[in-house]
């Protein structure tokens, strides 16, 4: 864990799972320099550790639910696609601006 300043901007330096980070704070204030250092590091080991927030996968409207499942349904089944879109567009029509918690 290093500071650099190259100029007028600070740089930050570290190892992660042996290969070297560095990348440019874009900032000439050292303590923000070090504070996006430990931010970056942060989301490298979330990353490595599948920690990461998917909050907004995980949230979604029903609309963009039935889009997903008439795409796929029509692969499946394309002989019935068509009242798939019908019933799917009722769902979407009344309930389709509704979130949904996965």
């Amino acid at each position: 864990m290093s500071l650099l300043k190259r100029g007028k901007v600070w740089w930050y330096e570290f190892w992660f799972t042996g290969r070297r980070v560095r990348e440019s704070s874009k900032t000439g204030s050292k303590t923000l320099a070090k504070a996006a250092e430990q931010k970056r590091r942060r989301e490298l080991e979330e990353g490595f550790n599948n920690l990461e927030d998917v909050r907004q996968e995980r949230v979604r409207t029903i609309q963009d639910l039935a889009d997903e499942y008439l795409v796929s349904y029509k692969l499946r089944h394309p002989r019935s696609a068509t009242f798939a879109e019908y019933a799917l567009g009722h769902v979407k029509r009344l309930l389709g601006d509704r979130r949904l918690s996965l």
